[in-house]
C-alpha cells in the first residue's frame, strides 16, 4: 500500500536536471604544518582567526591537525 509521500525524492513537477557536473580538481593552498601543497581532494580543515577586521585563514590536512593535537602542550602554545 502506498501512503503517496516519496520523502521528497520524486517531485512531481519538478524538471530534471540536464547538465553533467565536471570533477573540478584545484589547488586550496599550503598546509599550515607540513607545508604540501594541498588540492580539493586532499582531506583538509580551514582555520581561521580574525585579524585586523577581517576573517583570514590557512588550511590544514586533516591528518596533520590531528598529529598536531596529540603532541603535549605547553603553558605557552597557544
Amino acid at each position: 500500500m502506498s501512503t503517496g509521500y516519496d520523502g521528497g525524492v520524486n517531485n512531481i513537477g519538478m524538471p530534471k536536471k540536464t547538465w553533467v557536473r565536471k570533477e573540478k580538481i584545484v589547488v586550496v593552498g599550503k598546509c599550515k604544518y607540513c607545508q604540501q601543497e594541498m588540492t580539493s581532494e586532499d582531506s583538509f580543515v580551514p582555520i581561521g582567526k580574525i585579524l585586523y577586521g577581517k576573517y583570514q585563514y590557512q588550511n590544514a590536512h586533516y591528518d596533520c591537525v590531528k598529529k598536531n593535537d596529540l603532541k603535549p602542550k605547553s603553558n605557552f602554545d597557544w
